[in-house]
């Protein structure tokens, strides 16, 4: 995240501990203050309809959310959000979404624009 210059103004995640856990380390290593994670049980089994009524309701002050959650809601969410056909985003995996709205309340289906897509066996190949 950091070599593509992309830095969170909130961090979102689920309550659940790997959640947490996987949301600070992102928060460490992007100079976030732990502290300022907001995270909800709403988030953990919820529907997609349920997530983009969360995400909906976001304050026009954010540019730049990050979104720690489950499967097989969170891929069901990249999908939605970018009508883009991922299989399953793995455990620590990062989608990135980029939209052309000026207020959160108008994230809708297909709205979004594919960035890119990381996970970590993606670099298995350097730490052997």
């Amino acid at each position: 995240m950091k070599e593509k210059n992309i830095y969170p103004d909130l961090i979102l995640s689920s309550t659940a501990v790997r959640a947490i856990k996987f949301a600070k380390i992102i928060a460490k290593k992007l100079n976030y203050e732990k502290n300022k994670i907001l995270s909800s049980r709403d988030f953990y089994l919820a529907s997609v309809s349920e997530l983009i009524n969360e995400l909906r309701s976001l304050d026009s002050k954010y540019n730049s959310v990050f979104f720690v959650g489950h499967n097989p809601d969170i891929t069901s969410l990249a999908n939605y959000l970018s009508n883009k056909d991922i299989d399953n985003i793995p455990t620590s995996g990062i989608v990135a979404v980029e939209f052309d709205i000026n207020d959160w309340n108008e994230l809708d289906k297909n709205k979004g624009k594919f960035n890119f897509f990381i996970y970590p066996k993606m670099f298995y190949d350097k730490f052997i």
